[in-house]
């Protein structure tokens, strides 16, 4: 038996083989030993996203339910009536809008009328497959059916991301009335659109009562959406059935992936970079790590914070920095170098701002959004730039087409941010035949354990790497 308990906003199952059910959508939790060791001694060793009384998110339904149907075709499934418009609301008489001044591509389309026919879920696309233009022609799809009526909310990470999306919308000459709001800038609540930021959501939220009647809530890079974090309840707490999320990659750990598709619903679409490459939406990449081989190795002690000063030691290498260096002086085009901590970006910009034929920029947080913009208009229009800039800020939705080569010089494993960072370099432009990623691997304790996780990340994407040692004098 399944069905919905609106007080709740869950869905409920039970049955013979509830359990079982429960049990496959659960793993391992990792943290429960540590937990353990405090006052939770009872703590649970997996985690559910099931609860104990057969509660769960009504996006996970189909998940759920495919489930059900592969593993016990034979049992019988009594669903509650009002199950259906919950999971799949749907966009009755809507019709794909394409009649705005970047004509959609085919996939783009298939992904606006699945869009139109779920009427919730994720569209699962690559970096650099137009999310922008997608949401835009879902929106005029929508509005069309409803005309002034409509009222949507759009999230987006960031400030510059709100003057971005704002700015794309203009270019497209999307119909609707649309506004942005931010910490200094209030929402004309007149208009059909508000593009808004996770920040000012996160302080405003409660005090704006409309955000429970609008009619679709759209949120761009929802794999942000996290089981602790306050825009992932936001997002249950507002009433619409019409929920969208936009990303090239959900979380990579179950917990974090089931989180997102619950609040939002299934991947109703997916496109991803691979065959965006080979369609040539994209532009190649091929990777280029270097193995570094250094002559003196940190000493690592069991009391100290070794992972720290792996760290400061690779920050803080003149053979490492000096061939950063050298990397960006013999390159002509755009180079981006993303750093994961600011006093290594520090020690990057002091040791390039020498270089008297290039431009050097360093973008971080402190900096204002209008800065960054003009840095990125710059970026745009001119060559021989280095920009070196913290990977929080530059490996989610930054829109600059003239970027041939991005140095990883902060190392990590992030799965996400490794992506989402090749991202930034793939959109086409006309002077760029090939991206060039350049992977700094330390011969080091943690990093040639991250190093092996990018590599799988590299196999998994489908992007071709070769490997060089370069050994310090």
């Amino acid at each position: 038996m399944i069905e919905f308990f609106l007080k709740r906003n869950k869905i409920g199952i039970k049955g013979d083989l509830f359990q079982d059910i429960r049990e496959h959508f659960s793993v391992k939790d990792e943290t429960a030993r540590f937990r353990m060791r405090g006052r939770a001694r009872f703590a649970s060793m997996r985690t559910y996203c099931i609860t104990p009384t057969g509660l769960f998110d009504p996006g996970l339904f189909y998940d759920i339910l495919r489930y059900i149907k592969e593993q016990y075709p034979s049992e019988d499934i009594t669903i509650n009536e009002g199950i259906a418009e919950i999971v799949k609301p749907g966009l009755s008489d809507a019709r794909v809008y394409d009649n705005l001044s970047f004509g959609l591509r085919d996939y783009q389309l298939k992904a606006c009328e699945n869009a139109i026919k779920f009427g919730r879920g994720i569209l699962k696309m690559g970096t650099g497959a137009g999310k922008t233009v997608t949401i835009c022609s879902i929106l005029m799809s929508a509005y069309i059916r409803q005309k002034n009526n409509f009222k949507c909310l759009l999230i987006v990470p960031d400030l510059s991301l709100v003057n971005q999306t704002y700015t794309d919308f203009e270019e497209y000459n999307a119909l609707f009335k649309f506004t942005r709001w931010t910490g200094k800038i209030k929402p004309d609540l007149t208009a059909n659109v508000i593009i808004a930021n996770i920040g000012i959501l996160q302080s405003q939220f409660d005090k704006n009562s409309w955000l429970q009647d609008i009619d679709m809530l759209i949120i761009d890079e929802c794999h942000k959406l996290k089981k602790s974090n306050k825009i992932n309840k936001m997002v249950e707490s507002i009433k619409t059935r019409h929920k969208f999320g936009l990303t090239g990659t959900l979380p990579d750990n179950k917990p974090d992936e089931w989180n997102v598709i619950g609040k939002i619903g299934s991947i109703i679409y997916e496109k991803d970079s691979f065959s965006l490459r080979t369609e040539q939406h994209l532009t190649t990449v091929k990777t280029s790590i270097l193995q570094l081989k250094y002559k003196d190795k940190p000493k690592y002690k069991k009391t100290d914070n070794n992972y720290k000063k792996e760290l400061d030691f690779i920050y803080e290498s003149e053979f490492r920095n000096n061939l950063i260096k050298g990397l960006c002086g013999k390159f002509k085009n755009n180079s981006l170098i993303l750093v994961n901590h600011l006093a290594h970006g520090d020690a990057l910009y002091d040791k390039l701002i020498g270089y008297k034929d290039k431009q050097v920029f360093f973008v971080k947080g402190e900096m204002e959004v209008e800065v960054r913009d003009k840095i990125k208009k710059i970026m745009e229009d001119n060559n021989d730039i280095i920009c070196i800039a913290m990977s929080s800020i530059f490996s989610t939705g930054i829109n600059i087409k003239n970027i041939h080569m991005i140095i990883f010089a902060g190392g990590g494993k992030s799965f996400i941010r490794t992506i989402q960072s090749i991202g930034r370099g793939l959109r086409l432009h006309k002077d760029k035949e090939k991206l060039a990623i350049i992977d700094l691997a330390d011969d080091l304790r943690y990093g040639q354990r991250h190093v092996e996780k990018r590599k799988e990340i590299y196999m998994s994407e489908k992007i071709p790497f070769s490997i060089t040692e370069v050994v310090e004098n």
